[in-house]
């Protein structure tokens, strides 16, 4: 595939510094999918891409090139939106660092998905914006993006009293799998994949217990993705 240079909106899922004045900076665009590229002098005085514009779900338009199976390169470049709170909000920033690794293990090198990136686009203007309770907002963003990648609970089996395994994405009305989570747990799993915006979770133990089933669930059935590390951060949060 030749190189073609396209405008497109972009969200950075990914930085890591290359050498001492470069970053190979990873991102989900609109237009092409993931694509990853090579930003040249971003911490240099005269650069005119700054490493501030490649943090985490920094959302951007980009004209750049990209194809023929290597690194793009990015001819302009300004922010789509400016965070408003989220890069002053503790718990907030917190979260972005769970969305960012989440993303960037389960999301592959792929074509462009306009609904994927449209989800995602607009739940960073949502948690930027709200005032309001947002504490269940990684459980319901990893559980809603699940239907993007191919792996939705399978909710048509709830019953009351049943038990998700997160091995098949079955609920079942026999306990007798290791990757079976219990009834209690299990009716707010189904809840928050049923109604996310009107389920109310009771305490935070329940929602550090409902996040480590959803991590569980996504190393299951992500391809490649075995760790995340910013969950113990997280689980922090929502112990404090």
């Amino acid at each position: 595939m030749a190189k073609v240079t396209t405008k497109t909106e972009a969200i950075v899922l990914q930085s890591i510094k290359y050498g001492d004045n470069s970053l190979i900076v990873k991102m989900l665009t609109k237009e092409a999918g993931v694509q990853s590229f090579m930003v040249k002098g971003v911490f240099g005085n005269k650069s005119k891409m700054k490493a501030a514009l490649f943090q985490n779900m920094t959302l951007l338009d980009i004209v750049a090139d990209f194809g023929n199976n290597s690194l793009g390169f990015i001819r302009e470049i300004s922010l789509s939106h400016c965070y408003k709170s989220i890069t002053t909000d503790i718990k907030k920033s917190t979260i972005i660092i769970f969305i960012s690794e989440l993303l960037s293990k389960s999301i592959s090198e792929s074509d462009s998905d306009t609904d994927l990136f449209n989800f995602i686009y607009n739940s960073m203007l949502w948690l930027d914006e709200t005032t309001a309770d947002y504490a269940n907002f990684p459980i319901i963003f990893a559980t809603q993006l699940s239907k993007f990648l191919g792996f939705f609970p399978n909710i048509d089996t709830y019953s009351e009293g049943s038990s998700f395994d997160l091995l098949d994405g079955n609920f079942k009305t026999t306990f007798n799998d290791i990757y079976q989570i219990d009834s209690e747990l299990s009716k707010y799993f189904y809840k928050i994949c049923n109604h996310p915006t009107e389920t109310l979770i009771p305490n935070n133990t329940i929602r550090r217990k409902l996040l480590e089933a959803i991590v569980t669930y996504y190393k299951l059935h992500a391809n490649d993705l075995r760790d995340i590390k910013s969950y113990e951060i997280l689980r922090m949060l929502l112990d404090a």
